[in-house]
Formats: C-alpha cells, structure tokens, sequence
C-alpha cells in the first residue's frame, strides 16, 4: 500500500486493538503486550487508551530507542495487523501511534481451552504495568536460578486455560483491579509459568466474579509449555485435538517477516 493511503478506516472507534511489541531491541525471548480502545483515528494515525497506568518511557528520551508494536485487531471477522511507531502518550494512558508498512490480513483462530485444575499463586493490586513487568522479571530470574521464591504459597485452583490467557473466578466482594501476576504449576516437573495479565472481560454470576485475563507479558518458552498442557488436557478430557495453528495475536512478527512464508 502506498504511504498515503488512509488506513484508519480499517479501525472503529471504541474497538479493542493490541499492541504486541515488535521493536528491534525488544528481548525476544519474551512476548509483550497491552491493549486498549481506539479513541482516534485519522489517516496513518491510531489513538489508543490504555486502561491502566504503564508508566511507558517516550523514545528519544535518555537515548530509549524506537518503540514499535504490532497493531492488530478484528475487520469484518479477520484479523488485521500493521506496524505502528509510538509517538507520544498523554494524560490519562493515551498512546499516540503512527501506522506503517502494509497492512495484513489473516484468518483469526479460535485459541484452544480447557477446564482445568492447576496449583495457583497470585498477586492483584493496584499498579502500573511497568511495576508488575519489573516484578516478572525478579520472579522469573529466580525461578531460573534458585526455585521458587519464599513466602509464594500454590492453591488448588480450577481455571480455564488456554495459551494466550486464564478465566478465573473472585469474590465480588474483593476489588477488582485492571492486572494480575500469576504463577500456574503445570504439573509438569518444572518450575510454575509466571504471566501478567490483564482484565478484558468480567460479569458476575451466582454471586460469583468471573474473569477473563489475556496474557501481557510471559516468556515465549512457556506459552509454548501452556499449549501442550492444554493439548495434553484436551487428550485427558477425550476431547479432539486439533492440530497445532498459527494465533497471529499471540506472536511479535508480522506475517511477511515469517522465514517459512
């Protein structure tokens, strides 16, 4: 497409997008995520709100280097992706993103998911993303190199799982805030997946909270270690097992940087 084209069109105002860090310095042995809801929009401009603090660092600033995402969100039942550079943020969580490259189209998939049990530990508070990022990165590095940290206490948990997030169930009462830190025990002989997620969904049922989180940030080995669990489970339960597929939502390339396309 050419650079003057007015790719705004493709994006409704109030629809959820995905930002999926794709720049060149990201480490890519970590998926990173956020979303939002686009407020704005105007030829190859995108104005996303966050809906909670991100203490996001502006390029340019102290020698930080291009921030780049991929945006991706759903055109007329399909996933649609173009790289976007951010600019600024403003008050109130709002990302500035300039659109460029083409944009891509793909067939959305259903990610697969199951009912499960696992031994669960999390931490809910009110807190920027980048709080929650710095402590995934203390928690994973010890359990890299001395086990699980002290104080962490697993619970029996049922769970709907799947690779890309987890629908967990609280109590009404408590106060619901926006992200999450948890640690999932696969049951595997290895150490507990550790994930960031956020709220997209809740409602309440039967005097029962019920919560969809999508994971923000969890290291790529183990999003790869929540599809076979959730394959193996799937196997358990005698239920069909597809085969594996591409969930562009859930990878930091875009399709043409693909080395098998």
């Amino acid at each position: 497409m050419k650079s003057h084209a007015d790719y705004s069109r493709y994006f409704a105002l109030k629809q959820r997008a995905y930002l999926i860090n794709i720049s060149e310095e990201r480490d890519r042995e970590h998926f990173e995520s956020l979303s939002g809801v686009i407020i704005d929009r105007s030829g190859n401009t995108i104005v996303l709100q966050i809906p909670y603090p991100t203490e996001q660092e502006l390029p340019g600033h102290d020698g930080i280097p291009r921030i780049t995402y991929k945006l991706t969100s759903e055109s007329m039942g399909g996933g649609i992706q173009m790289m976007a550079d951010l600019v600024k943020v403003t008050a109130g969580n709002v990302f500035h993103l300039q659109l460029r490259g083409n944009m891509e189209m793909y067939q959305r998939r259903q990610t697969p998911r199951v009912d499960t049990t696992v031994n669960l530990f999390q931490i809910r508070r009110d807190a920027s993303l980048a709080v929650y990022r710095k402590e995934f990165r203390r928690i994973t590095a010890y359990l890299g190199t001395q086990g699980m940290p002290p104080g962490v206490k697993l619970q029996r948990t049922g769970i709907n799982l799947s690779a890309g997030g987890v629908r967990l169930n609280h109590d009404p009462k408590e106060a619901l805030s926006p992200l999450g830190l948890f640690l999932l025990d696969l049951n595997d002989g290895r150490q507990p997946v550790c994930v960031v997620a956020e709220v997209v969904w809740n409602r309440l049922e039967e005097n029962v909270r019920k919560c969809g989180y999508r994971f923000v940030q969890i290291l790529k080995a183990d999003q790869e270690r929540l599809r076979n669990h959730v394959q193996a489970v799937q196997k358990q339960q005698g239920m069909d097992v597809s085969p594996l597929r591409t969930n562009w939502e859930l990878l930091d390339r875009m399709t043409f940087e693909d080395p098998r396309k």
